[in-house]
């Protein structure tokens, strides 16, 4: 290979990486807060919560081929997918504010209102995140290097979430109405996460080209049919559509179990939620290491069996231990970054596959459905989280929660999400691609390139 063109400069990892920190001061909000707040704060039951996710979620997901659709036929001065991150910095941020804000008016209007802004929001960040992953494939065709930039990348990623955790939390408590103190600390992320795309966009550079004997895009229904042509994207989708279920699982009760759950644990919740963080920032970095003594394949099974286990743990410890609680929960966090950057680097692979099979490239398509898959996890997730709370008789509303409901809090923590993660390890297990046969593909598309 071409090291010289295939090299990306630390600055423009760190620039790439700072997109997803952006990203993540409103995904991790919506992940980590938006349960609690929409059942504490804004006032919601748990079943319209439960219902909320899974139908605006599911909607969104079904626009995320169409997104990828459309930035693959994108051609700009600027490349492809970079010129999304500029343009809807602006409008993703003013709606991750809107979420977070209680309006003044009643019942109906209230719910009317969540499913507006919240539509509107995950809208925008398919319009963005599709571009911004898509993005990685086209920076370098160096498999390696692609391992690289995704470490780096969920290192930021999770540097924003525990931003969210470390400093929303504490700014929620500021102001004694904490309904104005969620809209403003989601005020400051907003203009944080403008300034980070720009920086983003300014510093971040497309090298890759599809193969000079790719003719034409074709149809929508055609390159749809084109992307599920390849066996081992299949397992991709399927393998991220079980494991962001069984993460946004966990991370949906976490708040819940630290708060409700864990015996006289109220003040702990941000440090419980911070040291998560904390374990993914160094967990994400660590991810090229493990890469370097261990087949990608089999590093991503026995990661997807850590987290099962380290899951399942949480369930015997009991609510009074608070320090091995957190140092549980801080290897939780570990071992899930860890995985971050072995997933993701999956999808450009299989699009190495795709490419030397057919001929013919799709990065902004095929990551449109992992992005699809993603979303459908976070749909399928949180409504079973939000619904296996309610059947334990979980009341929103700040009210005492029976035996039953707590300890209903804890088996959908601990239990549910260690089942999905073994459930993920089977699906993997089904690969093809392993770093040998990854490393070859690459080769042999970068010869094809020349030629």
């Amino acid at each position: 290979m071409n090291k010289n063109k295939d090299q990306v400069g630390l600055l423009e990892k760190i620039g790439y990486g700072l997109g997803d920190t952006a990203g993540n001061f409103v995904y991790q909000s919506v992940l980590l807060l938006l349960g609690f707040f929409y059942t504490e704060i804004y006032g919601l039951s748990t079943t319209t919560v439960a219902t909320i996710f899974l139908v605006v979620r599911i909607v969104d997901a079904v626009t995320d081929p169409i997104m990828g659709a459309i930035v693959d036929r994108t051609n700009t001065k600027w490349g492809k997918y970079r010129p999304y991150l500029i343009i809807l910095a602006v409008p993703y941020a003013i709606a991750s504010v809107l979420v977070f804000t209680v309006p003044d008016l009643g019942p109906e209007g209230k719910v009317i209102y969540a499913y507006a802004t919240y539509t509107t929001l995950m809208l925008l960040f398919t319009a963005t995140n599709i571009p911004y992953g898509a993005l990685t494939g086209v920076m370098t065709s160096d498999p390696k290097e692609r391992a690289s930039i995704n470490a780096t990348r969920f290192m930021f990623a999770t540097g924003g979430g525990l931003i969210v955790t470390s400093l929303v939390l504490p700014l929620t408590n500021y102001w004694s109405d904490p309904a104005i103190g969620y809209r403003n600390a989601m005020i400051l992320m907003a203009i944080l996460s403008v300034i980070l795309f720009v920086i983003c966009f300014a510093t971040t550079k497309e090298r890759v080209k599809g193969l000079a004997s790719e003719k034409g895009k074709g149809n929508f229904i055609k390159d749809i049919k084109f992307v599920f042509k390849n066996d081992q994207y299949r397992l991709v989708a399927l393998a991220t559509l079980l494991m962001v279920s069984a993460q946004t699982i966990k991370n949906t009760t976490q708040l819940f179990y630290i708060t409700i759950y864990v015996e006289d644990a109220v003040a702990y919740s941000a440090l419980f939620l911070s040291i998560w963080m904390v374990g993914g920032m160094i967990g994400a970095q660590l991810a090229t290491k493990v890469l370097d003594i261990m087949d990608k394949r089999k590093a991503y099974i026995m990661l997807l069996y850590i987290c099962a286990i380290m899951s399942a743990i949480s369930y015997f410890v009991g609510n009074t231990n608070i320090i091995l609680i957190m140092v549980i929960q801080f290897f939780v966090g570990f071992f899930n970054q860890m995985i971050a950057p072995i997933w993701f680097t999956f999808t450009a692979d299989a699009v190495d596959y795709g490419e030397l099979k057919f001929y013919k490239r799709m990065d902004g398509l095929t990551l449109s459905f992992t992005l699809f898959s993603l979303k459908l996890g976070l749909s399928i997730g949180g409504a079973l989280a939000m619904t296996i709370m309610g059947y334990y008789g979980y009341v929103s509303g700040g009210v005492e929660q029976t035996l039953k409901a707590t300890n209903g809090i804890l088996f959908v923590f601990a239990i549910v999400p260690a089942i999905v993660f073994v459930l993920t390890a089977l699906v993997v297990s089904l690969f093809k691609l392993n770093s040998k046969t990854i490393a070859l593909n690459a080769l042999k598309l970068q010869e094809l390139r020349i030629k």
